[in-house]
């Protein structure tokens, strides 16, 4: 032993050891993948690592608060209760984790192998505060990597240690047993180690006894797994930390974005559209989704795919990639649509549940598809874990979110379509469980089923058509699933609306390319567009779209960005595309939000501009400063501005600044304005008999019976005045009521304190 120590080389120390990891780690621990597929490609991680939101569970406490709903019907599962880990340090922390063996859990592309790489980045310099000076080693091992033996000293050797170092495992036995308390162990991917190295008899410090807390029972293990080896690893060493990686939280998401795309306007406009897409705004802070998303945005300059089917197909290819680099594409494909129709049953059957949808199962209902369920949970489409119910224990599977079930689902209903015998019988025979009751909740269902195939939104479209519901929505939804079929002609099976609403990117896409493909006109149609900068192009091609030549009244409701630009110049330039007899239909709101840039006279001049442009225009202004509002007010004195809604802004004592442009004024919002009877008499002051107003809305402020006794009095010389709000002012509501029908009797109460003419 002394002669293998001291050599011909001289003798060998602790401190090589120490040395040859942390030269390995500064080739293999200063970047991660910025690529979720293609490894070479690599980014620094002190750059670019975003904390995880990490929740610890609180041993022996749960909560019975989550009811789901399994073939047996509605359940209580047993919770476990959390507590938030507010950083890195914390995880690393034994009065915060409170033991020394961590489990750190999580689901496919939740960022439990970036978080590895980043303490072993921190422990290049050993003492660093990451590692609060615990540990003199830090071995971080990568399990998918130990093919042949489950010996994790045959692991530091292979992995770590260079490949003409003078140390040997028995060296560095005999170092890991006289540092045994001050090593930290990372074992990364429990889940990827085949189970026959992981069983394996050969070797010491195997995997398996490590986790079973048979050797090095003093040292610091942290183990990354996904949810379905937990039981495995609990079942053999009871006392792990249990510690969930949740990905990010939404404002961390909004952080990686923009350090993946350092263009100010690309990534804000990334985070703006996430924001009015709920579903993939959830998805995102799965940190690979965040990373996918982020790759196609700049790929289609800031877009993505027209069709959603084509985002979704995407994450489940690449998800599937990761665990499967070495098959053949063609192969590859076969057997990952044979797993996502077998599993994609099993989510349909979820759906369209007729006493309501489940997005949790029983292990059980996948008897038939074992191996495709085991091979499902390997490339992370779904999920295994072991619940309580009360005294029973189950072994529950989920999709990693909804819509993934919903894109699973879609693609067996479609795979029934095609097959040989009855196919479309088949189909429509599920179709039939989709009616009025449910068709909204089964929006992504359809609008997959319709991305991949056209033959499935023929049928769909022809199915939606006959159904009775609120007419707008289903129209809506008709237009979500005729651009993603991407077929011209079904264009014919929509009804022709008579109002169009819409409150997304996705929904002005959708009119777009339906206007692009239906015969015109459509005539006395009314439209309700909400827009942003970076969808102006697609308002300037609706607006001059021959189908809008004979619409009724199109409103256009723009909200500035955050970003400090000349946006407003580029509506006018669109505006300035407008032809006369449209620019008399258009009615333009301008909405400035409580984070909105804001220049007082860019927007003044861009308002004065736009006055001879539009039939009508408004200015909304939410949760602005007093002396913003009042010095916009000010430079727009002589401006026709028809519509004025000011909201939680303290306007106590200030109305007479409202006078500057209130002759014009045919609606006026004044919510939660700090206003109280004092500003009710300056108002009435600035209202003269004989004004144009026609809306007048003072809800969230608070007034004495007196003074709305006054007001309403006052209001009787308005004839033009057709609504009247007044919730929420502090009053019983029955004599608020009484007040305004005996003043304003032709106002009458459609919902508690909101008055309309009829």
């Amino acid at each position: 032993f002394v002669l293998e120590i001291t050599g011909l080389q001289g003798p060998v120390t602790f401190e090589d050891l120490q040395q040859e990891i942390i030269d390995n780690y500064k080739q293999t621990a200063t970047t991660i993948p910025a690529h979720p597929t293609l490894q070479s490609r690599q980014v620094g991680i002190e750059e670019f690592f975003i904390p995880l939101n990490l929740k610890k569970n609180i041993p022996g406490k749960t909560k019975s608060e989550r009811s789901v709903t399994l073939p047996e019907g509605e359940r209580l599962l047993d919770i476990n209760q959390t507590i938030t880990l507010n950083s890195l340090d914390d995880l690393l922390n034994p009065e915060v984790v409170e033991e020394i063996k961590i489990l750190l859990i999580g689901g496919a592309g939740t960022g439990k192998s970036t978080l590895l790489v980043k303490i072993a980045n921190s422990s290049i310099t050993l003492g660093s505060k990451p590692l609060l000076g615990r540990f003199n080693l830090v071995l971080w091992i990568k399990l998918r990597q130990m093919q042949q033996s489950s010996c994790v000293l045959d692991a530091i050797f292979d992995q770590i240690l260079a490949r003409n170092t003078k140390l040997t495992k028995h060296i560095v036995k005999g170092f890991i047993d006289n540092h045994e308390s001050g090593i930290a162990l990372l074992l990364d991917g429990l889940d990827e180690i085949p189970s026959h190295v992981l069983q394996s008899e050969e070797g010491v410090y195997r995997v398996q006894d490590i986790l079973h807390n048979r050797v090095l029972t003093k040292s610091f293990v942290l183990v990354a797994t996904r949810p379905h080896k937990v039981n495995y690893v609990l079942g053999g060493h009871p006392t792990y930390a249990q510690v969930q990686a949740c990905g990010f939280t939404p404002q961390d998401t909004a952080k990686f974005i923009k350090l993946n795309l350092p263009d100010d306007d690309m990534g804000e406009a990334l985070i703006s559209h996430l924001k009015v897409n709920a579903n993939l705004q959830q998805m995102a802070v799965v940190p690979i989704i965040s990373q996918m998303l982020c790759l196609v945005w700049k790929s289609q300059k800031k877009s993505l795919p027209e069709k959603i089917t084509e985002l979704f197909s995407k994450f489940a290819e690449v998800l599937f990639i990761r665990r499967n680099e070495d098959m053949g594409d063609q192969h590859m494909m076969c057997t990952m649509m044979s797993i996502i129709d077998n599993l994609g049953r099993v989510a349909l059957q979820g759906l369209l549940d007729s006493r309501g949808e489940r997005l949790m199962f029983n292990e059980t209902e996948f008897q038939d598809c074992q191996s495709c369920l085991a091979e499902g949970c390997r490339v992370g489409f779904v999920q295994r874990e072991m619940f309580t119910i009360g005294p029973d224990v189950k072994v529950l599977v989920t999709f990693p979110h909804k819509s993934i079930q919903e894109y699973f689902a879609a693609c067996h209903l479609v795979q029934l379509l095609d097959s040989f015998f009855r196919g479309k019988t088949k189909f429509c025979r599920q179709l039939k469980r989709i009616g009025t009751h449910n068709v909204h909740e089964m929006e992504y269902l359809l609008r997959f089923c319709c991305g991949r195939s056209g033959k499935a939104a023929g049928l769909i479209l022809s199915h939606i058509k006959k159904m009775k519901g609120e007419e707008k929505n289903l129209q809506r939804l008709a237009r979500w699933l005729l651009i993603e079929s991407g077929s011209e002609e079904l264009a014919t099976k929509l009804v022709r609306p008579t109002v169009v609403d819409c409150n997304s990117n996705e929904d002005l896409k959708s009119l777009s390319y339906y206007l692009q493909h239906v015969t015109p006109p459509l005539e006395g149609t009314e439209f309700f567009m909400h827009v942003i900068k970076q969808e102006l192009t697609l308002l300037k091609g609706i607006l001059l779209s021959d189908n809008m030549k004979s619409a009724g009244l199109i409103y256009v409701f723009y909200y500035l960005s955050e970003q400090k630009e000349e946006e407003l110049s580029l509506l006018e330039e669109t505006l300035g595309e407008v032809d006369g007899q449209r620019r008399a239909q258009l009615d333009i709101v301008v909405h400035i939000e409580a984070k909105s840039w804001f220049d007082v006279g860019r927007v003044s001049h861009s308002l004065f501009c736009m006055q001879e442009q539009v039939g009508s225009l408004g200015l909304d202004m939410h949760q602005r400063s007093p002396d913003e509002v009042v010095d916009l007010l000010k430079a727009l004195e002589g401006c026709r501005l028809d519509v004025l809604s000011l909201y939680d802004t303290d306007l106590h004592a200030r109305m007479g600044d409202v006078s500057h442009i209130l002759s014009s004024l045919t609606v006026l919002l004044l919510c939660a304005c700090r206003l109280v009877d004092d500003d009710v008499k300056e108002l009435i002051g600035i209202l003269p008999a004989g004004h144009g107003l026609g809306w007048l809305n003072l809800d969230g402020n608070a007034f004495s019976l007196d003074a709305v006794r006054a007001l309403t009095h006052h209001l009787r010389g308005l004839s033009k005045l057709r609504r009247l709000s007044l919730c929420n002012i502090g009053l019983d509501a029955e004599l608020v009521r009484q007040v305004v029908s005996q003043d304003l009797p032709h106002l009458k109460e459609t919902r508690e304190g909101y008055f309309k003419a009829y």
